[in-house]
């Protein structure tokens, strides 16, 4: 009994040990297996042109150089907001001071007179013969010179001033007024900027679809292409007579010519996709892609020319720049002549001085440069009075405001000359994309017919091609069309400082 039990103990952990191996094995060929396994490949970042404009806007250094540019007016403008504060000014010091020691007087009586006054008994002092002199055991020489007997002691003093302005006849209120109007430039300066960024990335965006389209239309000719030298071919094989070796020849010819057009369409292609990566802040190894590759004409609601340029007028950038630094120029003008009048403000100071080796005089009367304290209040008014500084200052000023106001003009006039001109732009290629509509329709009709016929040889081969080249260029010019179509709306929502593209009307 014990025989079989243990044959088949044995036979079962000989199974059990061979299950075991097997089972390792399996699990080191799997993970053999998985480890060789190619990563699962990152899914691209999707982004429409909302998400690259605001991926832009919150990366971009020109857009950090705008908003470093605004802080910078917003910090003058709280140094002048704050000009009415009490101005704190304390002088302190601390130096060795040898002693100082006061001198002490006595009155001494001549010693001329000790005779007499022993012969009156010590009385009735004569005060002709009563001298004040130092008193006994001082030196003033000695008091002067520093040996090395003298006391090294510290001096320290301490001095604070406070001016609080009470009225300035209008310096604050003009300095106020200058820089508000500064945070205003610098506010339009950073307007100015997302515009800039805005159609730079529209520009990158349209291109990197109208490179897909392209590519597209470039690769359908090289197949259409492909499919007639076949076709060509064949026949020369055949020795049919429909065809020679020179049509062979115009087919490669052609080849190479879209083959060109094919690598420079991918190198702006790249281009295009560059600039959408710098725009959205990601690697060059980082997958991105667009929410959609079709390049369509973005919709605009019509408006007259004189109502673009009243939008402009209101909303550009650079026009309220221009208004807000005349209205600084104006106020650095009142600020000039306000700097011929006084400044009046009270003032309050506290003094305190500490000889640690310079005796303290009792004496109230006494002029003592080592140990005082002090404190008090005044009414005070400073006038600087410089006339021909003043009128320098005033002169210079007023110069700069007739300069703005020129400059601000100027670009008036030319805002009107640059949105008429961006408008015709627009205008003429939306009618253009009409035009090449009804032609890439018919250049297609006429492809399709010529393949055909083609095919029954009923076509020579310099017409097929001539079919297909118009067809392409005609594909070609329409996408292209759209492109210039939707930079111009973008240069025109530049220009007048809004959004001019909006979503279509629902049909």
């Amino acid at each position: 009994m014990t025989a079989p039990l243990t044959a088949v103990r044995t036979v079962f952990g000989h199974r059990c040990t061979i299950a075991a191996r097997r089972g390792r094995a399996a699990w080191v060929v799997a993970t053999v297996l998985i480890a060789g396994l190619p990563a699962r490949a990152q899914a691209p970042t999707v982004l429409s042109l909302d998400e690259l404009l605001r991926l832009a806007e919150e990366t971009s250094p020109v857009m950090d150089i705008a908003r470093a540019q605004l802080s910078d007016y917003d910090a003058l403008f709280d140094r002048a907001y704050y000009a009415w504060t009490p101005s704190l000014k304390v002088r302190s010091a601390l130096a060795p001071l040898p002693e100082r020691r006061e001198l002490k007087e006595c009155v001494q009586v001549d010693p001329d007179d000790l005779p007499a006054m022993g012969a009156r008994g010590g009385r009735d002092l004569d005060p002709l013969t009563l001298a004040v002199k130092p008193c006994p055991g001082q030196n003033l020489q000695t008091d002067e010179r520093i040996t090395a007997d003298t006391e090294i002691g510290l001096l320290t003093r301490t001095e604070v001033e406070m001016t609080f302005p009470i009225y300035t006849f209008g310096k604050i209120s003009h300095a106020q007024r200058a820089a508000r109007a500064g945070i205003d430039v610098g506010r339009a300066g950073l307007e100015v900027a997302r515009g800039e960024l805005s159609y730079l990335v529209k520009k990158a965006y349209y291109g990197a679809q109208l490179a897909a389209s392209a590519l597209d239309i470039l690769e359908d000719g090289r197949k259409r292409l492909a499919k007639a030298k076949r076709d060509i071919e064949k026949e020369l094989d055949k020795e049919s007579g429909r065809f020679t070796s020179n049509d062979l020849r115009k087919m490669l010819v052609d080849e190479a010519d879209i083959e060109a057009a094919y690598l420079e369409t991918d190198a702006l292609r790249r281009v295009a996709w560059e600039g959408l990566r710098i725009a959205a802040a990601v690697g060059p190894d980082a997958p991105l892609a667009l929410d959609t590759m079709e390049l369509e004409p973005v919709h605009v609601e019509p408006r007259s020319v004189d109502a673009y340029v009243e939008l402009a007028a209101e909303a550009r950038p650079e026009m309220r720049m221009a208004r807000a630094a005349v209205r600084a120029r104006q106020s650095q003008v009142d600020m000039a002549y306000a700097d011929r009048w006084p400044n009046i403000a009270l003032v309050g100071f506290f003094r305190y001085g500490l000889g640690t080796s310079a005796d303290n005089p009792i004496d109230p009367f006494a002029n003592d440069g080592y140990n005082f304290l002090s404190w008090g209040g005044f009414l005070a008014a400073e006038w600087r009075i410089d006339n021909d500084t003043w009128s320098n200052k005033v002169l210079r000023a007023e110069a700069a405001l007739v300069k703005q106001r020129a400059e601000a003009d100027a670009l008036t006039q030319k805002l009107r000359l640059d949105v008429v001109q961006q408008f015709g732009e627009v205008d003429r290629r939306a009618r253009e994309l009409d035009v090449r509509r009804v032609a890439t329709k018919a250049a297609k009709g006429w492809l399709v017919s010529n393949s055909l016929n083609f095919g029954l040889g009923l076509v020579t081969t310099d017409e097929l091609l001539k079919s297909l080249v118009a067809y392409s260029q005609a594909r070609l010019t329409y996408f292209r069309t759209i492109y210039e179509h939707n930079l111009a709306v973008a240069k025109l929502s530049q220009m007048v400082g809004t959004e001019l593209a909006v979503p279509p009307p629902r049909e």
